[in-house]
């Protein structure tokens, strides 16, 4: 049998005060209601939750143990009335999401600003996204979207493309031939390239690249993080090979930016829990990284 709310509230109150009496006055209500309300609980649990030393009651170990199951279970209560009320209030209340680095220093940043002119009053919290993160900040219900370069293959969870981007070769100055306009992947031979662990989304672009120049580099460095390669390569170390949206935030006085012709593309994704209705701010905000992809001019 299940506690009732009513009963956890006279339980929580006997806990912070330790005596029937301040628990019936915290509550509003009588001391035998609070003596007969905590005996129930005993005989539904079959557990004895408190000890009568000089007038006071002293909670017994599992008392404690189910104070913290107790008060774990208000927390994702409340947790679950937040993300209610910012559902209820979608021209106000906060908007929390979720993105990966490549797509979080830019194009995010480029469409909240486009929300936040259609919702003046709207707050948002912005968590930056390991790949391993996103799956768990999803489906916990943390954050009510998440927008990164990979899909997302869990039948909990919706991932919709919303822009794709072409793969930009970001190197020192004067280190291609020719100034502008796009390069081929065989511009890079002789250089040193940053890489990134294979599996990874942009590893998969830089082995893909390098196999349509039949480049082997003679030497490479090794990142996680498409901001670190550009990094790098702002720092005279090699060439980064990166998405459009990570390589709009590089610094044109310290590298050169050059689209690649025969470049595998990035596919940008818009991902939330399939359980969840999809709100009007979440609309808003997919028609915003639509529009602001084409602004930005690193789609295809």
């Amino acid at each position: 049998m299940l506690l009732t709310l009513r009963q956890i509230e006279v339980f929580r109150a006997l806990m912070r005060c330790r005596t029937v009496v301040g628990a019936a006055r915290e509550l509003g209500i009588a001391q035998p209601t609070v003596t007969k309300t905590i005996r129930r609980i005993e005989d539904v649990c079959a557990l004895a939750l408190f000890d009568r030393h000089g007038g006071r009651l002293v909670p017994t170990a599992e008392a404690h143990r189910l104070q913290g199951e107790v008060a774990l279970a208000f927390e994702q209560l409340e947790g679950a009335l937040a993300r209610a009320l910012r559902l209820a209030q979608a021209d106000g209340g906060s908007l929390r999401l979720g993105a990966s680095p490549s797509v979080g220093r830019v194009l995010v940043p480029q469409a909240a600003a486009d929300l936040l002119k259609e919702h003046p009053s709207l707050s948002l919290h912005v968590d930056i996204l390991s790949v391993s993160q996103v799956m768990d900040y999803l489906l916990s219900g943390q954050g009510e979207c998440a927008v990164t370069l990979f899909s997302i293959l869990h039948a909990g969870v919706r991932s919709v493309p919303v822009a794709r981007a072409a793969v930009m070769a970001v190197a020192p100055p004067g280190w291609f031939a020719t100034e502008t306009g796009p390069i081929a992947p065989v511009a890079l031979a002789g250089r040193p390239i940053i890489v990134f662990e294979p599996q990874s989304v942009h590893g998969v672009a830089v082995d893909a690249v390098l196999r349509a120049g039949n480049i082997t580099p003679q030497r490479t460095h090794v990142v996680r993080f498409a901001e670190t390669a550009i990094g790098l390569a702002e720092a005279g170390i090699g060439i980064a090979i990166v998405d459009a949206f990570s390589a709009l935030a590089a610094d044109r006085t310290k590298v050169s930016v050059r689209r690649l012709d025969h470049p595998p593309l990035y596919e940008v994704y818009l991902h939330r829990q399939i359980e969840r209705a999809r709100s009007r701010l979440i609309q808003r905000f997919e028609t915003a990284l639509r529009l602001q992809a084409q602004i930005l001019g690193a789609g295809v």
